[in-house]
Order: structure tokens, then sequence, then C-alpha cells
């Protein structure tokens, strides 16, 4: 196809942890995003896996729901702010275990069971019990189709020039494939918007 704009609205992808059983429990128990499926676990046990502010703030938000939150991260050093940190350790609802990572999800017929955790430092294992996972690891943007046709930054977002416009004049960018921060529908919707109303002026400029 030949056009005269085009606007980069690929998305970013939840990274997920490989562990063994994962891909069978997608949807019946472990999932990314605490806001879209915590009203679902209603007074059970859950564990968050990850050691940012993204896991700090999920596990935050679903004590809402969740009787009981594990934050399970495989060091004893965490990358989110030490406010959303504290925020996190001091919740009478969350207990926080350090130096684990999910070797392997239990299941039965109706989901979600629990997970094995494996101790980096010795390889010592322990099974823990939980019907909701929440993995919050990061992110990744769909951008290796553009084969580094376009500017991104170390972690692959494309990286504006002008508004929306990217480092190729004509070609825009919205949405996740942008945003590192917020990640939500209604802001990648209203990037979306701009970035038809940037291509909008630049052909207009053009001619």
């Amino acid at each position: 196809f030949l056009a005269e704009t085009l606007i980069i609205c690929t998305g970013a992808e939840a990274i997920w942890l490989g562990a063994e059983g994962e891909d069978e429990q997608k949807g019946r128990g472990i999932s990314t995003c605490a806001t879209c499926d915590g009203a679902f676990f209603r007074d059970e046990e859950i564990i968050v896996v990850g050691g940012g502010d993204s896991a700090m703030e999920e596990a935050t938000f679903l004590t809402r729901f969740a009787s009981k939150v594990t934050i399970i991260h495989r060091r004893d050093v965490f990358r989110a702010s030490k406010v959303m940190y504290d925020r996190a350790a001091n919740h009478p609802k969350i207990e926080i275990k350090t130096f684990r990572s999910v070797k392997k999800w239990l299941s039965d017929e109706k989901g979600l069971t629990g997970a094995v955790l494996e101790d980096p430092r010795d390889g010592s294992t322990e099974e823990i019990s939980c019907t909701g996972a929440f993995i919050a690891i990061g992110h990744k943007p769909i951008t290796t189709f553009l084969d580094n046709q376009i500017e991104t930054d170390d972690s692959g977002y494309i990286v504006p020039k002008e508004h929306t416009m990217t480092s190729i004049p004509g070609v825009f960018a919205a949405g996740d494939v942008v945003d590192t921060r917020y990640r939500q529908a209604i802001t990648a919707a209203g990037m979306g918007c701009q970035a038809a109303i940037d291509a909008e002026r630049w052909l207009e400029d053009q001619h």
C-alpha cells in the first residue's frame, strides 16, 4: 500500500514469565492486568510477581478484593520507588517474599491452585497456594517489524520527535507503542486522536 502519511498504533504486550504450566492457566487464574481481572478474585489468595512500581501498584489495588496478596520477587532489591514499596510493604493484607521465582504453576480442573517457588541462591523450592496470579514484570512494545527504520529507545518504544511525529516525517505513533507510563485504553485513544490531527495538519502543510 502507498500512503502519504502513516500512524503506528501497534501497542505493547505484557512480558510473561514462561514458567511451566503458564500457557495453560492464562485466563484461568493468571493475568497481567489487575484492574481488568482483580474483581474476579474476591476473598481469594493472590500472588503478584514483580519488583517495580507496577507490581506494588497492582498488589495494593488487589487488596480491595483479595483476602491476601503475596508479592514474589527474585531479589531483595526493588526497582519500585520507596513510596510505592512502603505502601505495599506496610499494608496488612500484603506479604512480600524475596529471593523467589516461579518455577511451576499448579492447577486442577477448576483452574490455578498455586505455584512452586524456587530460591535462585540454592535451588530450594516451596509451594504457595493461590487461586489468582498477576504478572507485573513489564511490557515490550510491538516494534520489531520496524527493523530500526524509526528511532526507538533501548526498550524498543518509539521516540516521538514533535508531538506524535516520529523520526520520519509523515509517520506518527500513538498509544502503548510510545507510552511507557499510563498504558490505559483511554490514554491510548486520546493519543490516537492527537496523532490523527497531527497527520491531517501535516498533510495540509504538504499541499
